[in-house]
């Protein structure tokens, strides 16, 4: 279907277009970074893949139906990917849910629920607002929660057309309804997203990653194309042509997502800050595990171009050719086009381009090349499963002569540290931050923060030093730092972490300065609101805990930890009506929460309601045979 025809002058405003008309033809020397390309200003806006089809209406109608292009919507049959019916019920026996996703006319629901004794004793409903993969090879769930988007606990698998959770809710790991969605996922797979006051509150989402990820904001080109101008030479530097860039720049701006690592901003950056053309390690570094073995043949989902740049005719066709565009991503795929319309014949003159004649001719036997119908991916890019998504198979972009074994069998060799792929040489810092987030949010083996103490003995930084000693749970020494470094202007997560050291050790005084000083630099978390009010609370100071309870869930409504604490300030204030509005809702949220279920036992006790109150302990010994004060109390109430 041909994209509508809309008016450019409709959409522009004459600002922009007296803003613009004075862009000369050639680079000039004062650009954004020192860039020829005027589009890499602060300035310049992105205005939409609409405006971009108005004059580019071929290639629109075919992007729309590639990956990119089918990435991000709206949650509807159109396009969904799954065969939801009653037969698809997910399981998690760790913590004893089901889900079931279920239609109900266009709208996409979950519903969370535990069955006993053949009964249902707690179901809650979800409404998914987003789906989030072409579906391919997947589709995954997204809701909004006010400025926030959170993750469903489901996922599509539509190569299995197997329902499962998504990576890193599985094994124990189910987050539930509270895994964030932040501006470093959704700038990956999605329009670049305008930021409301955080990384993690969204003012406006896309539907689908569109032609401004590739070549940049458009603002200026429609402005400067819109007045009957051209330019001069072969490029036009108010967008970009990744077509036109060196061949490292082109690189880039496909890794900038097709690059599955630790993303580690540069200070003061952000992830909606790279824009095609630039230099991606200007903006971020991305760390990935290096291994014992080099021919270890492991690799995460993403990692295409990773896997590609480590491959020998990667290497030899590019060498130390720095400028000029020789072999790269776009050598094979054409970003307009989806990849399912093209033949295995495409593929293969693409090769054969280089391997043509002499030694770099084929040399398999005819009968292996026949088996595979002569395909050179089939057999240099074999199918493979992946390290981070389950239920996928994709092609290992690292172009290689592969035994038949190596994937059905990839090798587990030992992690010795972490590499850079898009900087072979990052500053210490980076490096150190690496290790750390990577223990984090990946894999928290012993030898990410061993790397992170040596580099930090060379290269001491006391906010890296504090991030360390948080992960070891070594609260007194980080008291010791911030002491040290009292004159020390500290970013608002570093003033968290000393504020929650002081928590630890019952240093209330000290966790309230510093947690306050954290609330005061990132206002935004909402975590910061409510373990500021958990020492406000230590110090017996219920009023203003409240008031910074109210905050934390003006924010996140659904904050369990939050409306356990603000329920614990009222029963403290002799306030049992909120004290039960709130603990009813972390309850109806979270049924096992063990916290909730305390202050509701203390609620009980002080309402003297026997019979509650014995139904509670009652309900925590069936989460917790171990709980002590329960079982107590318990005995207490049947013996008297």
């Amino acid at each position: 279907m041909r994209f509508r025809r809309i008016s450019l002058f409709a959409f522009l405003i004459t600002a922009l277009i007296t803003a613009t008309l004075q862009f000369c033809h050639s680079p000039s020397e004062n650009q954004s970074e020192n860039s020829p390309y005027i589009n890499h200003r602060d300035s310049v806006e992105y205005v939409g893949m609409a405006v971009c089809a108005s004059c580019h209406a071929d290639k629109h109608e075919t992007f729309v139906h590639t990956g990119m292009g089918q990435s991000f919507d709206w949650a509807s049959m159109r396009k969904s990917s799954a065969d939801f019916n009653a037969q698809h019920l997910l399981y998690d026996s760790f913590l004893n849910f089901y889900y079931h996703p279920f239609w109900k006319g266009d709208k996409l629901f979950v519903k969370e629920f535990r069955i006993e004794n053949g009964d249902t004793v707690y179901q809650r409903n979800e409404e998914i607002t987003y789906i989030i993969g072409s579906g391919q090879h997947t589709n995954s769930h997204l809701i909004k929660k006010g400025d926030f988007v959170v993750q469903a606990p489901f996922t599509w698998y539509a190569q299995r057309s197997k329902l499962d959770f998504p990576p890193g809710f599985e094994n124990g790991n189910n987050s539930r309804f509270s895994r964030i969605i932040d501006e470093e996922c959704m700038s990956c797979h999605n329009s670049m997203p305008v930021m409301k006051s955080s990384s993690r509150t969204f003012s406006k989402i896309g539907t689908g990653i569109d032609c401004e990820r590739c070549h940049g904001p458009g603002s200026a080109h429609v402005a400067f194309r819109s007045s009957g101008k051209i330019p001069d030479g072969d490029i036009d530097y108010t967008i970009v042509n990744p077509a036109k860039l060196s061949w490292k720049r082109q690189m880039d701006v496909c890794q900038r997502c097709h690059l599955q690592g630790d993303n580690v901003l540069k200070p003061g950056k952000s992830f909606t800050d790279f824009r095609p053309g630039m230099e991606l390690a200007s903006v971020f570094e991305v760390f990935l595990p290096a291994y014992s073995d080099s021919d270890d043949a492991r690799f995460n989902m993403a990692n295409h171009a990773d896997r590609l740049q480590s491959s020998k005719c990667f290497i030899a066709t590019n060498g130390s050719n720095l400028e000029s565009t020789t072999f790269t991503c776009i050598t094979c795929h054409n970003p307009h086009v989806s990849v399912k319309t093209l033949k295995s014949s495409h593929f293969n003159n693409v090769c054969q381009n280089c391997h043509k004649s002499g030694k770099s001719m084929c040399s398999a036997p005819m009968e292996k090349r026949n088996l595979l119908s002569d395909n050179c991916v089939k057999c240099h890019m074999p199918v493979s499963g992946t390290e981070d998504i389950p239920h996928v198979l994709v092609h290992d972009h690292k172009i290689a002569v592969y035994s038949d074994t190596v994937h059905a069998q990839p090798k587990h060799s030992e992690v010795t540290g972490l590499y850079c792929v898009n900087k072979t040489d990052p500053e210490p810092d980076m490096l150190i931050r690496a290790y750390l987030t990577y223990y984090e949010k990946f894999d928290p083996l012993p030898v990410y923060q061993q790397k992170a103490e040596a580099l930090l003995k060379e290269h001491p930084d006391p906010e890296l030093l504090i991030h360390l000693r948080y992960q070891q749970q070594n609260w007194k020494a980080i008291i010791l730092i911030s002491t040290k470094e009292k004159d020390r202007q500290f970013d608002g997560m570093t003033c968290y972490r000393i504020g929650k050291a002081h928590h630890m050790l019952n240093s209330f005084t000290g966790a309230k300065q510093w947690l306050e000083l954290a609330v005061l630099k990132e206002k935004e978390r909402f975590e910061f609101q409510n373990e500021l009010a958990a020492t406000l609370i230590k110090l017996e100071d219920y009023a203003n805990a409240l008031v910074h309870l109210k905050e934390c869930l003006d924010l996140f409504p659904e904050y369990v930890p939050a409306l356990n604490n603000a329920g614990f300030c009222h029963i403290m204030n002799f306030e049992p009506t909120p004290a039960l509005v709130f603990l009813k809702k972390s309850l109806s949220l979270d049924p096992d929460n063990i916290t909730a279920l305390e202050n509701l036992a203390l609620l009980y006790d002080r309402m003297n309601q026997t019979e509650k109150l014995k139904q509670t302990l009652e309900r925590i010994l069936k989460i917790d045979q171990n709980h002590d004060a329960a079982r107590k109390r318990l005995l207490t109430i049947k013996s008297g």
